[in-house]
């Protein structure tokens, strides 16, 4: 048998082997169900057939084909340019749609780990698991069917291409932390004061037509979608919570609550002074800002401070300091400092789980996880206030 037609064959056969083991999967009883996942697949095939993905009605009738005795609809509140990647999932069964969703979310994880290891630790990538495998945010996300492994592609993506000199691909991948542009307002206001520079323009044109043509995929079956986004954030229906309703696990919110429980405006405080205070150092760094070197901060100080969100399951993004911290480790020859931060972030893993509560209650979640990350400084603190 040629060569050529045996590896067909062994490719026909092999995929035919998985189809029917994921379709297995997929129809047994009872298979678990990402939390999350249904908001998503519901407002993809709502907004794929013409309808409104913000209606929680019309949302809820398609959940409830999935979910019977479900009796209030979960709403996807992000932008209408997200609905060009969860179109796709409206078109195939709710289980099927959530298994490859998952795979995808779980895959990007590990992609992105990947190049963010090439990145801060060139020649060691087969340790690059050792920070996505023990981390929180990998597990939380495929649990809740989240989308947040998609962010972290898109930063990783970014920063390997900015260091390739290569700002269309760079800004491309930067568009996918569109999904919920909240969660790195930061990023996206350096990104914007990038385009003083003639890359930073590229990048930025370049991610700003990735969103645009993810609108117009939005826009072809149902163009009232932006409209249909503006009248329900503003004005949700009774049966829905809006935004300001949900107790959050970030700082921004407490701060709301002691100051001013009603003014929404409250939680949006600390990102405006993230944001400016970043924005500060950019300019005075000017042609010597190294996104390699300043993204870890860029992306820490976006989700301590983020108005809205922060859930456990949006912590995926804190890889790239936790990449970062690890491969300094790793490349310094502090062993003994690696294997402290991975046990350490593989017990906040195993704490999270093994302690039930609302989402809310995770607040220490993040702080803890970046803590670990400041281990590779800890040595250097401890030679310099030895009085030897």
């Amino acid at each position: 048998m040629p060569p050529k037609l045996r590896t067909l064959l062994v490719v026909l056969v092999g995929g035919a082997a998985v189809a029917a083991v994921a379709d297995r999967i997929v129809s047994t009883p009872g298979l678990f169900s990402p939390r999350d996942f249904i908001e998503y697949w519901a407002a993809g095939r709502v907004n794929l057939r013409g309808g409104n993905p913000y209606d929680p009605r019309q949302v809820l009738a398609e959940q409830q084909s999935v979910e019977p005795h479900r009796d209030g609809a979960l709403m996807m509140w992000n932008p209408p340019p997200a609905l060009a990647v969860y179109m796709p999932l409206g078109a195939v069964p709710a289980k099927w749609a959530a298994l490859l969703w998952c795979v995808a979310q779980f895959g990007a994880v590990m992609g992105a780990c990947a190049l963010l290891w090439r990145e801060y630790a060139p020649g060691r990538p087969w340790r690059a698991p050792a920070a996505a495998l023990p981390f929180v945010g990998t597990w939380w996300v495929v649990t809740y069917g989240q989308n947040t492994g998609f962010m972290l592609l898109g930063l990783a993506g970014f920063l390997h291409f900015v260091r390739r000199d290569r700002p269309l691909a760079a800004g491309a991948c930067a568009a996918l932390t569109a999904l919920k542009p909240h969660l790195l307002a930061a990023f996206g206001v350096l990104l914007i004061a990038d385009a003083l520079s003639r890359r930073g323009r590229r990048a930025l044109a370049a991610g700003t037509g990735a969103v645009a043509a993810a609108l117009v995929v939005a826009l072809v079956p149902n163009p009232d979608v932006l409209e249909q986004f503006v009248t329900a954030a503003r004005n949700p229906r009774p049966e829905t919570i809006p935004l300001s309703g949900y107790a959050l696990p970030v700082p921004a919110y407490w701060l709301r609550v002691w100051l001013a429980r009603e003014s929404f405006w409250v939680q949006f405080v600390p990102c405006a002074v993230a944001c400016a205070a970043l924005l500060a150092r950019r300019l005075r760094q000017g042609a010597a800002w190294d996104w390699g070197h300043e993204l870890p901060l860029v992306v820490a100080v976006s989700v301590l401070t983020t108005p809205y969100g922060g859930w456990i399951f949006d912590l995926p993004v804190l890889l790239v300091p936790v990449a970062w911290a690890l491969a300094r480790l790793v490349r310094t020859g502090r062993r003994t400092g690696a294997v402290v931060f991975v046990a350490g972030q593989a017990v906040i893993t195993v704490m999270t789980f093994a302690t039930p509560g609302a989402l809310h209650a995770y607040w220490w979640v993040a702080p803890a996880a970046l803590a670990l990350c400041l281990l590779p400084y800890w040595p250097a603190h401890v030679r310099r206030m030895s009085p030897h």
